[in-house]
């Protein structure tokens, strides 16, 4: 059965058809050898009996007469006129021959093989003699209840296979042109039958690869509007991207208003070229049906294409514009950013408490929107695949912490953080120390914004073989587990609950591991709400196979 279950559609109607005649021919052999040539093989020994019955009628007056000569008149007679008699002998009472129609010396053997039994009237047994095998009939006669004479015929078994053999070779014959007849046709109907099924199946691994405008030779079966060459608008079964009138529920009559209910349908169809090919077939009908199920997924296609085209442009003019205007902002900003941070270190004289207080809310806001230009043209370059990727030995301590520590000093004064960094001359690496600045300069900035004030920073590097694996650690609220995952998405804020005075752009921890990726490394979180937070992430020591480009 599992055989069977994993034959195609054609050779299981194949198979089922040749196994359905293959049973129909045997029974119908097995009843011919076992009804019909028996029949014929009795009808043919009972003339055995006839013709001794017909002996017995006319030779009974000549043996109670003891007329011999007469009596081997009517034997000789009756054996001249029937060719398949081999001998004709009559016995008396005693079982001594009175006459017989051999040529030769009577075989005396012949006598004991068929002896009728005290009372039986006849016997037809089949015997084997000199002259080959024979169905010998012996016929009583009676005077009374007195038997008086026994007459013996020799039916020839072999002038009886001689009739039969003709008649088997005629059916064998019959047969064996039948099956063929019957092969042939099974072949070509499932064949019929299984094409269309074929390319389906065929065009169905077609649109599994994304194939959706060719529909291969299903065309030729499936009278469409395609086919018929009339322009779609036009055809009387398809509107633009519907489908035909026999699969809806809404069909348009042919005035154009809709069926009043669905037995009219068969009458508003009678002149539609395509129904009337349609009709009845359901294979057919599925090839159409999937075929303008092919025209509808390559329309939308074909529009969710342009809508995507269209929606590439939008977005790429979007990010012209933010990187113009960010970049246009960045100078401006930063010397601000400088001057403030300047007046606040007093480089131009003493300042009253609320001079000092208002110029660190203007430096804190400063340093957001710069932090904010940052990250957006970051996302400029990301999205317009900008994102420069120069990989250089480096010396990460002191090419990319301590200048990012540096330029964050201010940030970290003012939360009031320490920050523990055991990330020392000895971590060498293949990287870009612009981008790992980056990495360092958004993490460190989330820790001293969502971290503790007052609270510590730990930076570590560990040693792992062929990789380094590195750590930004930071006391405070955390975040919960089943957020950690939302933290590296596009537009997702760290801490979305806590200090309302912590704006950004939710951008900073995507860029960190769109740049990881670029190393080659991967990026994530760990921590306990209300307690800490720990960002890791892996980088490869040397880039090689490992860089991503």
């Amino acid at each position: 059965m599992r055989r069977f279950a994993n034959l195609s559609v054609r050779q299981k109607i194949a198979a089922s058809t040749f196994v359905v005649i293959a049973f129909i021919t045997a029974v119908s052999w097995l009843s011919i050898q076992l009804i019909v040539f028996p029949n014929l093989t009795r009808q043919i020994v009972s003339r055995g009996l006839t013709i001794a019955e017909s002996i017995a009628a006319r030779a009974q007056r000549y043996l109670t007469a003891n007329d011999k000569p007469n009596l081997l008149d009517v034997m000789f007679t009756e054996k001249w006129m029937n060719p398949n008699l081999l001998y004709i002998f009559v016995l008396d009472a005693s079982h001594r021959v009175v006459a017989h129609t051999f040529l030769s010396d009577f075989p005396d053997a012949l006598i004991q093989d068929n002896i009728l039994a005290p009372g039986q009237g006849r016997q037809t047994r089949l015997i084997e003699t000199s002259m080959g095998s024979v169905y010998d009939t012996a016929l009583g006669l009676y005077e009374g209840i007195h038997p008086i004479a026994t007459v013996r015929v020799g039916l020839s078994k072999g002038s009886i296979d001689q009739v039969i053999q003709p008649l088997v070779q005629i059916l064998l014959g019959l047969l064996t042109l039948v099956i063929t007849i019957a092969v042939f046709l099974s072949t070509w109907f499932s064949r019929q039958i299984t094409d269309p099924i074929t390319q389906l199946s065929n065009l169905a691994g077609e649109v599994s690869r994304g194939k959706f405008g060719e529909s291969g030779n299903l065309r030729a079966l499936v009278k469409c509007w395609k086919r018929e060459g009339w322009k779609l608008s036009a055809c009387p079964a398809y509107e633009r991207g519907a489908p035909p009138c026999w699969l809806r529920d809404d069909v348009p009559g042919q005035e154009g208003g809709e069926l009043d209910s669905p037995e009219e349908r068969p009458l508003k169809c009678l002149d539609c070229q395509v129904y009337q090919t349609e009709a009845g077939d359901e294979i057919a009908q599925l090839g159409d049906a999937f075929c303008h199920m092919l025209f509808k997924l390559d329309l939308y296609q074909r529009e969710l294409r342009q809508t995507n085209e269209d929606l590439r442009k939008l977005n790429r003019s979007y990010m012209d514009m933010l990187s113009f205007v960010t970049h246009e902002l960045k100078t401006p900003i930063a010397n601000s950013t400088m001057s403030a941070h300047s007046v606040l270190q007093r480089i131009f004289g003493p300042l009253t408490p609320m001079q000092e207080r208002m110029v660190g809310l203007i430096c804190r806001n400063l340093d957001q929107s710069m932090t904010m230009i940052r990250n957006y043209l970051d996302l400029s370059r990301i999205e317009k695949d900008e994102l420069r990727f120069t990989p250089l030995i480096l010396r990460l301590g002191s090419e990319v912490v301590e200048p990012v520590l540096a330029e964050l000093s201010a940030m970290i004064s003012a939360h009031g953080m320490e920050v523990e960094s055991t990330v020392g001359e000895d971590v060498v690496l293949e990287g870009d120390s612009e981008l790992l600045r980056v990495v360092y300069r958004n993490l460190v900035g989330n820790g001293c914004k969502y971290g503790r004030a007052g609270g510590r920073i730990r930076l570590r590097a560990i040693d792992e073989g062929d990789r380094y694996r590195f750590e930004v650690w930071n006391d405070g609220q955390g975040v919960a587990q089943e957020q950690m995952e939302r933290l590296f998405q596009k537009f997702t804020r760290i801490a979305e609950v806590q200090q309302g005075a912590n704006k950004g752009t939710g951008l900073g921890l995507f860029i960190c591991r769109t740049i990881v990726n670029r190393h080659g490394g991967k990026i994530w979180a760990e921590g306990q709400e209300g307690e800490w937070i720990n960002f890791i992430f892996e980088l490869p020591k040397s880039q090689g196979r490992s860089l991503v480009s």
